[in-house]
């Protein structure tokens, strides 16, 4: 089974930007982690100007800390999933191994060897069924906690775009559509430090999330 949790490239890859609504009143966070303030950008003047920031969208992979606790916790299924499959071709092949053994040893009588070669193709087939459902089972598992973190990720990028007042608010990676932005419309830093100050409450009703989007799914 090919990698299927590739979430630094997949987890944010639909979402293009988060457009804000009207100033926010929310209140601030208690104990929120000081940060830089940078100052807002806008494209055109007076009321019909856009302001407008991004961020990296590595960088949400590797420092927002809720996103790293859902990739190792699919990361930890996946290997679970391996040393699963591989006990099972290694038990196999000790099977192969134990009938070459007699064989050699002349214990294996003509009218024996039709039970065998059925008894060898059940456990392929046994092995590849679990290796394809059970992988086929994790992709679709992925992709919902993949779903329902990306949409925690877009409340929270709603919440910060009113917060500072930003009318177009995208993510910027390399290799992406966009070839060059400059460096005076980066809230990279601003944006982590958002998310990671509020983990507790994106954590909260994750799993609801997923639940719902499975729902969605099934029906």
């Amino acid at each position: 089974m090919k990698n299927i949790l590739l979430i630094s490239t997949l987890i944010l890859g639909s979402v293009a930007f988060f457009t804000s609504c009207n100033n926010s009143n929310n209140e601030n966070v208690k104990n929120e982690t000081p940060v830089k303030v940078v100052e807002k950008k806008q494209m055109g003047e007076g009321e019909t100007g856009i302001a407008m920031a991004y961020y990296h969208q590595d960088s949400i992979a590797t420092q927002f800390g809720f996103y790293r606790e859902i990739d190792s916790v699919l990361k930890s299924k996946e290997l679970n999933f391996q040393k699963e499959l591989e006990r099972k071709y290694r038990a196999y092949q000790a099977y192969e191994a134990d009938v070459q053994k007699r064989m050699e040893a002349n214990e294996i009588t003509g009218y024996q060897i039709e039970d065998i070669q059925r008894t060898a193709m059940e456990k392929q087939q046994a092995i590849q069924q679990f290796e394809q459902q059970r992988g086929a089972a994790l992709q679709k598992e992925s992709m919902e906690y993949q779903t329902a973190l990306m949409n925690k990720i877009a409340e929270a990028g709603k919440e910060f775009s009113n917060k500072k007042d930003i009318d177009l608010l995208f993510f910027y990676q390399k290799g992406g559509q966009i070839t060059f932005i400059n460096n005076a419309y980066d809230v990279t830093d601003e944006f982590i430090n958002f998310l990671n100050d509020r983990e507790e409450e994106l954590m909260s009703g994750f799993e609801d999330e997923v639940e719902a989007i499975q729902e969605v799914e099934e029906n």
